[in-house]
Order: structure tokens, then sequence, then C-alpha cells
């Protein structure tokens, strides 16, 4: 552990160490009937700001009755790319839906690869579940493509550009003609939709995935492409009127201690913090009609005895920084505030009111619900079920475009590719990232969980070698490899760890490993971009 001198590591894990719990997974229904699954997807929410504390039903539903993943984690920090990633269990760069418009991203990029050919919705369907889907799926339904993607019963997307719009909302069922309705509020529509499809899920034996994604609390988006904060229903319109972003340490910090554009941000101006309160304020008001949306489930589905055997999920696509590292509104970002998000589950042989902050990620989704089914998983996996004991302690984050800022700006930063490798263990808790501009960040996240200091230029080579060689073999890991990236690294299995890994004897070997960069800054996901030195 010498290695760890120069940034001080070891009194930080002596002291300060995370309680990773061992995790198991529940005991099964003894029934014979495989378990429903409800799963509540919303759009850009963030956990770091304390979202779910202004969610009464929530807390009721979920938290007092589930399991809470506390280190759970998108993987790409923006729409499209994390829900494809949490419907197919696999990283973006195997994926390769990078972007949420068109040639990289969007559903027209999603079927033209053909994605829906092998994905959850199809291993269940395969096993005789009914899936139904009300609201928003990912960017590119629209006028022109509304076809609904396979393994679905009732498919029921929000289309562009009701996608974004609060109180203009557009759907379409399974493909067909587009429904209008304007002047409903989108969340109160999701509500009745999915109240009237549990009455149709009831008639049947069959089970059932139900997935209900609201857009609240992402931005509204108007006519001419502006982002402006979220429109609440009118009877939420006044609701915490002093709430405020909390002041944590990186809320617009006076000393940057960043890389590329991030580094070069101002301090945000008085004005500027007022609207951030403000567009903090309006999120957590859109989201109550989503709190209640969940309350209405629930009634409606013990009222047709379907809540015993089914598995309910809440959990969104990626976080949100208002002032965060000086930065204004929005996401994109590898930091904590972006890419670390709720994640709660309860259900048969979940436990109550528990804590779960082992490391997990949007792609350990489709194989838990596949476990928690007794459904085997296919081949091409790049992670295991959430309550794996085995599970990986480090994983991916990676990001291919610029930086769009939200909240009314029209404001965009280049040169935000990046990626960045995430471990957290009983040992360490660590962030570790290389940027297009061949920057690097280097953040102890037990001592500084606001990432605040960046000691990459203060660290022992030996220990940064360790991390690259990480970071090189997850870049581009498939399947086994991402869960067992430190079997690459020594092949004769006796390194299963960022702990084994730092013993002096394997100090040569790392040093002669290459490093990983880009060659240049794209905006898109190009694997011979993507090299060593």
């Amino acid at each position: 552990m010498h290695l760890l001198s120069l940034i001080s590591l070891t009194s930080v894990i002596a002291t300060v160490s995370l309680a990773i719990p061992a995790s198991r997974c529940p005991a099964k229904p003894t029934h014979g009937k495989k378990p429903n699954f409800v799963v509540f997807l919303t759009d850009d929410q963030d956990y770091l700001m304390h979202s779910l504390d202004y969610l009464p039903y929530v807390q009721k539903r979920f938290i007092n009755e589930g399991t809470q993943f506390t280190h759970y984690h998108t993987t790409s920090a923006t729409c499209c790319p994390s829900r494809v990633s949490f419907w197919l269990g696999q990283f973006a760069h195997n994926h390769n839906v990078t972007d949420e418009n068109r040639p990289h991203g969007s559903y027209y990029k999603f079927q033209d690869s053909h994605l829906d050919d092998a994905w959850l919705p199809l291993w269940l369907q395969q096993e005789n579940y009914k899936n139904h889907y009300i609201g928003k799926f990912i960017n590119g339904l629209d006028a022109n493509n509304t076809a609904a993607p396979k393994g679905w019963e009732h498919f029921e997307p929000l289309i562009s550009p009701g996608i974004y719009n609060f109180t203009n909302p557009i759907f379409s069922l399974n493909g067909g003609p587009l429904e209008k309705h304007p002047g409903v509020y989108q969340t109160d529509l999701i509500l009745e939709k999915s109240l009237a499809r549990i009455d149709d899920i009831a008639n049947s034996d069959d089970p059932f995935l139900f997935v209900i994604s609201p857009t609240a609390p992402h931005d509204e988006i108007q006519a001419n492409g502006d982002f402006t904060p979220p429109r609440p229903a009118e009877r939420h319109k006044h609701l915490f009127p002093d709430a405020k972003v909390p002041r944590d340490p990186n809320f617009n910090p006076l000393v940057q201690d960043k890389v590329g554009w991030v580094k070069d941000l101002p301090l945000l101006s008085p004005l500027q913090i007022n609207a951030i309160d403000e567009h903090y304020r309006q999120r957590l008001r859109s989201l109550q009609a989503t709190d209640e949306l969940v309350e209405a489930v629930f009634k409606k589905l013990e009222e047709k005895n379907l809540v015993d055997n089914t598995y309910f999920i809440y959990t969104t696509d990626n976080g949100y920084h208002l002032g965060h590292h000086r930065m204004f509104a929005g996401k994109q970002t590898p930091y904590d505030t972006d890419v670390r998000i709720p994640f709660i589950i309860r259900g048969p042989g979940i436990a109550k009111k528990q804590i779960n902050d082992s490391p997990t990620t949007h792609s350990h989704f489709a194989a838990t619900v596949l476990d928690l089914a007794n459904i085997e998983r296919p081949d091409g996996l790049d992670a295991t079920s959430l309550f794996d004991p085995k599970k990986t302690e480090s994983f991916a984050i990676e990001f291919w475009n610029r930086n769009f800022v939200e909240g009314g700006s029209k404001e965009t930063h280049i040169n935000n590719t990046y990626k960045a490798v995430r471990l957290v263990s009983k040992d360490f808790n660590i962030y570790y990232s290389a940027w297009c501009t061949r920057e690097h960040e280097l953040y102890e996240m037990n001592s500084d969980p606001y990432q605040l200091v960046n000691k990459y230029n203060r660290t022992d080579p030996n220990f940064l070698n360790r991390l690259d060689a990480l970071l090189n073999v997850l870049h581009d890991c498939k399947g086994d490899v991402c869960q067992r990236p430190w079997n690459t690294l020594h092949k004769d299995g006796k390194v299963k760890s960022l702990k084994d890994a730092l013993k002096p004897k394997y100090d040569e070997h790392y040093k002669a490993l290459p490093k990983f960069r880009f060659l240049e800054c794209k905006v898109y996901y190009d694997p011979d971009n993507e090299g060593t030195d």
C-alpha cells in the first residue's frame, strides 16, 4: 500500500471505507408463478440534490418497503445511451447509441442497428411475459417513425414534439396514428393511461412487465429548441417557495481544480444562482405529479391483488447538475451529480428499508430482471445481477460529444469526450478519467466526495499505472471482460481487485502496459480513435 502515500489514501481507507454489504439474490416466489415487474423510469432525476426527499409516496412505497442502491450509476450521462444500456445490459461502446440525435443516436439509430433483436423485452416475451410501455422511450420517435420495437404487447410512447412538452403530449399506440392531447398535463395523462392498462393486465394470468416513464423532471423543450425549466402541474406551482439547490462544497466553488472546458468556467453570478434555484424548484414541482402517479398505480394494483408477486423499480436515466463545479444546468459530464442516480427495488424477498452501497449500474438491470424471473441470461451481457455477490468493483463511464447547457442557455462546450473508471470497494472509492484533450482527473472519493481536489499530478506513477491499465481494459470491454477485468491483466487469475494489483511485485508489469488515450476529440464513438500510448 506504499504506492498510495502521495495521495494519502491509506489513512482514509482505514477510517472512512465504504461498508459494502454482501449482496445476495432474493428468494424466488415459491408458488410456481413467474413474478411481474413494474418500472417507474423518470427523466434526468438527480440523486445528490435529494429529489427523493420531496416525494412522500416514493418514500412510502419504495424507500420504506425496499432496498435503495446508493452507488447506482448510469455509465453514459444522457438519455438515449443510458436508456439503451438499461434494456440491453451493455455499455454504450457495445451498442453504439451514443447521442440523442442522428446519425449517432436516437430511435432511428436504434432501429437501423436492429437492437431490438436481442434485448430484455424480447427475452421476457419469449418466456410468455406480456410487456407494456407508456411514456418516454427515447428521442427520435416522431410522426415519420412510430413503429413499435419488438417485444411489446402494448407500446404507447410519447412522440416528438410532444415528448418534452408538458401540456401538449402526443402518443402513438403500437405504431398507430398520432394521438394529440392539447392542454392536458403529460404526467396526469400517463397516470390515466396506466390505470386503464392495469385493468387490462388484470384480465390475464400471464406475467407482465409494465414500464411507466414520465418525462419529468427533464427540461421542457420549446418550439425553437430552447431548453427551459420543466413545467409543473397547475396544482403544484406554488410548492417549495424556499427550496434551493443544496450548497454542497462543489456548488459554485471558489477553487476549480478541473480539466478541459470545466476548469475555465467563471464563478456563477448571483443572477445565475437565482435562476438555478428556481430551476431546482421547478424540477421538484414537476416531480409531484410523478409522485402521485406512483401512489395511484400502487393503489390500483392492490385493488387487483397484483402487488405481492411483483417487483417494483424506481429509477431514472441520468442525473443532473445545477451550479456544481460552476456548471449552469445540464448533464453529460462524468461527475457524480450526473452519473449517480436513484435506484430502489421492492418485491418478493427484497429487504425493506435497506441500503446497498455496492457499485452498480444500468448495465446490471437486464441481468437482474432475468435472474429474478428465473430466466437464463443470454450471452453478451456486460454485467451480472445487482444481487450477484461477485459483481466487479469497477466500471467505465463514457461519453462522446459536446456538452449542451440547459435551463434556457444556448451555450455549448466542445471537447467533452472522455472515458472514466469508477472503482468502489471496501478498500477504495476512486474516480479516474482520461479526456480527449489528453488531460486526466483523479479523485479519492472517501476523503473528497464532492470531487474538488484533482490528485492526478500528485500521485505515485505506480498507482496511476494500475488505473491506466484498468481503464484500458474497460474502455472497450465486452461481456465477461467487463465483469472480471483483472483477469485480462493477470491471466493466472491471482489478481481480482485493485488491492491485489497494488503488490509491489507487479510494479514493472504495470509500468510496461499501454495507457489508454484518445487520438483526437470526436463527437461520436470511433473505435479507431481510442488507442494507447
